[in-house]
């Protein structure tokens, strides 16, 4: 049985939001602004509304978890050997990787900038301020690099299986819902084998990764052999 962890998820991003609201106001009562104090409530702020947000995505994909896997008739219920499921694995720790490190030098890169233009232009402050964000800078970096190795040991020790249901798809134990918060599906393909890989489900999503930043992602989920009459039939009920 695939265990649904999105609901841990929500409670532990839950707590997050509590605490860095409570990291606000105590910083906003009792640091002097002009020292740090009215900086680092910024930033607890930010990081409690994200934090709220998140656990709204969490509950989102917590029930829709809990309905693929409750669903007595999906469109497809495959499972993977050992070797096949580490290398998907592998591939798509690649990609994560890549997607992490062009959204850091996004993200990080307008940090540096706000950061630079208050250590420059501000006087009473700045360099706290500036300090502060760079340090956000380098925790950002860190868990861009840190997540996709997370990912990787989380996808080779969870149920090696695929769950594809007209609310969305269970894959490796994590689910991608077609209808969720923050996040859109905008279609299923079917990948010929070639080069890439074998042959494959790939469901296009995007997300709203920052208030102005879109990230498109594709979830790939591998077609057994002899699976592909299947795979096509997925593809026509999805479309209709």
């Amino acid at each position: 049985m695939i265990p649904n962890t999105e609901w841990k998820k929500a409670y532990l991003s839950l707590g997050a939001a509590i605490f860095f609201f409570l990291v606000c106001v105590l910083s906003y009562t009792t640091i002097e602004g002009m020292s740090g104090g009215y900086a680092i409530a910024f930033v607890a702020f930010f990081l409690s509304v994200s934090s709220v947000a998140v656990a709204l995505l969490f509950v989102t994909r917590a029930r829709v978890m809990d309905a693929i896997l409750s669903d007595p008739a999906p469109l497809v219920h495959w499972t993977y050997p050992e070797e096949s499921a580490r290398e998907n694995a592998g591939r798509e720790y690649r990609e994560f990787r890549e997607r992490n490190r062009a959204m850091f030098i996004l993200i990080g890169g307008m940090l540096v900038v706000v950061a630079l233009f208050f250590l420059i232009f501000v006087e009473d402050g700045g360099a706290e301020t500036a300090l502060i964000l760079l340090g956000v800078t380098v925790l950002l970096f860190v868990v861009s690099r840190v997540t996709p190795w997370l990912e990787r040991r989380r996808a080779q020790g969870a149920p090696h299986e695929a769950i594809i249901t007209r609310d969305g798809v269970v894959y490796e134990g994590s689910v991608y819902p077609f209808r969720t918060f923050l996040v859109w599906w905008h279609g299923v393909t079917l990948r010929e084998a070639g080069r890439k890989g074998p042959a494959a489900l790939v469901f296009s999503f995007t997300q709203l990764a920052g208030r102005f930043v879109i990230q498109p992602f594709d979830v790939v989920v591998p077609v057994p052999a002899g699976e592909e009459e299947t795979a096509g039939r997925v593809v026509r009920e999805l479309g209709s």
